[in-house]
Formats: C-alpha cells, sequence, structure tokens
C-alpha cells in the first residue's frame, strides 16, 4: 500500500525534516521527499465532486486508486508546505494549503466540530475504496460535505490542527486562527471532562459516549499546536522541539529520483501485533 496515512505518514515527515534540521550537504533526503511528493501530484491526488476537497488517495498492491482519508493522512498539508516553504516550491505550498482545506472539512461538517478518524470520498474516477461501498446515508453526507466517514472515533489525534498551523505560519491567514478556536471550543465542549481530555467514540453523534482514555500525542501535539511559535526549532513527529541551525537560502536540488519497479522479497515471518483497543469492535463507550 501507498499512502500518505498510517505506515508510511513518519518516513515522509522525516525526510524533509532532516534535511531542515541538520543541513546535511547530501542530498538524497530532499531528493526522496520531492520525488514522492512529485510521484504523489501526479498519481495520488484526487478532487472530489462535490465540493472540489482536495486529497491524497492510496495506492493499493494491486495498482488500484482507493479513495479514502484519515486523520493520519491529514498531516500531509502541513508537510507540504513546509516542504515546499523549504524548496521555494509554490506549487507544492498550494497544494499543502488545498490538502489544509479539505482536511477542516472534516472537523466543520460534524455535529461535534471534530473529525473522524476515517473517510472516503468520490472523485472523477469513482469511489473504490477496497472495501464497502458507500449506502444511502454515506451518500446523502456526501452529497453535503464531499465526503462521507467510515469511522467516526476521534482519539485525540493533532494531524489537522498540525496542518492548520503550518498554514497559520506561512500565510499569516486569520482563518486558521479562527479555525483553532473552533476546535478549542468543540474539545471543551465534547471532550472534557474532571480530570482531563478523553476521545470521542462518535464524532457525529456524541451520545455514544466518550474513550476512557487520553492519549500522550493530546499533550505532546494537539495543545502545542494551538499556540507555539519557533522558527528556530523543527519538531519531531511526536511535535517534541529540536532546535536547528539556520536555514539555508534554499533546499531545492530540482532532482526527481528515477522510478523503477518494486518487487516485493519474501522474508521471515512477521511479529504478531497486539490488537489495538481502538479497533473497531473493541471500543466500549464510557
Amino acid at each position: 500500500m501507498k499512502t500518505w496515512g498510517g505506515g508510511s505518514d513518519s518516513y515522509f515527515e522525516y525526510l524533509i525534516k532532516y534535511a531542515r534540521l541538520f543541513n546535511p550537504d547530501d542530498p538524497i533526503f530532499v531528493n526522496t521527499w520531492q520525488t514522492a511528493v512529485d510521484s504523489s501530484i501526479k498519481t495520488l491526488l484526487r478532487t472530489s465532486t462535490v465540493g472540489n476537497h482536495l486529497y491524497t488517495a492510496d495506492f493499493d498492491d494491486q495498482r488500484l486508486i482507493r479513495h479514502v482519508g484519515s486523520h493520519l493522512a491529514c498531516f500531509n498539508g502541513g508537510n507540504w508546505i513546509l516542504g515546499g516553504k523549504l524548496l521555494n516550491n509554490d506549487t507544492i505550498v498550494n497544494y499543502g494549503l488545498q490538502l489544509a482545506d479539505a482536511c477542516w472539512n472534516t472537523y466543520a461538517s460534524t455535529l461535534t466540530g471534530i473529525g473522524p478518524e476515517a473517510f472516503a470520498y468520490i472523485s472523477s474516477d469513482g469511489n473504490f475504496t477496497g472495501g464497502s461501498a458507500p449506502d444511502s446515508s454515506d451518500l446523502a453526507f456526501y452529497a453535503k460535505h464531499g465526503f462521507y466517514i467510515t469511522d467516526g472515533v476521534y482519539i485525540n489525534r493533532p494531524e489537522v490542527l498540525e496542518t492548520n498551523f503550518y498554514a497559520w505560519r506561512a500565510t499569516g491567514d486569520t482563518k486558521y486562527l479562527d479555525r483553532a478556536a473552533s476546535a478549542v471550543a468543540s474539545f471543551n465542549k465534547y471532550l472534557q471532562t474532571p480530570t482531563g481530555y478523553a476521545g470521542l467514540n462518535d464524532v457525529t453523534n456524541p451520545s455514544l459516549g466518550l474513550i476512557d482514555d487520553t492519549e500522550s500525542f493530546w499533550f505532546a501535539e494537539v495543545l502545542k499546536y494551538f499556540h507555539i511559535s519557533l522558527d528556530e526549532y523543527v519538531f519531531n513527529t511526536e511535535a517534541h522541539p529540536f532546535k536547528a541551525p539556520p536555514a539555508k537560502a534554499t533546499y531545492a536540488t530540482n532532482t526527481i529520483l528515477p522510478g523503477k519497479p518494486f518487487t516485493a522479497k519474501a522474508g521471515p515471518p512477521l511479529p504478531a501485533i497486539s490488537p489495538s483497543r481502538f479497533d473497531k469492535g473493541s471500543r466500549n463507550p464510557q
């Protein structure tokens, strides 16, 4: 699976952040990141038939486009804005801003004002997701909002606000401040408990209750992206700040690495993975 979501997100994030943090002479990290973005622009970008929202699709092992998105993948807008700025590439920055708008729409479109874990959409080439086709309620929601929800849980994820932070820093447009304020209001209304902030079982139906858990990245990332301004630091994938040297004038090499077919190699059995408490079917309302 080729995706900007879980399983690949931190890799793409570190490619461009490594270049900014260490200013290496070897351009391999910048070139690899730019190649990934270039191929994504050519292959993965999709626009919804309702609302013209821009998303990065997934590309599965059967070489099929999956019209899916996720809260995790919504870091991509901020990543493209950061990388585009470092490369002085306005095209990438502008795509990043469009991705930011689409991901914010997943917040603005729900009853709670909080975005879902996963969603899907329809573009000019179809609505294949690798799973079930949208039902009538999905299509009705899509007709209003340009996406439909496939997993409505919220587990304190930061990525939409992370991208919103980069969009604000890049543009100074106060609409991004308004979006952050809206998220704060929603979190205070729907997630706050006497002892902290919980997850939500369904962003479209708060009556289904809270998840009795607060993820560490709520403190490490979400709360930082609401207010910080640290020009001399690079955030790692958990938003821990690392002091960076003065930036180069540009990091651009305009080098796209040559592509070649990927051949999977057989290896030893993968280790067992413990089931996540956030897997569908294992969540208990509180």
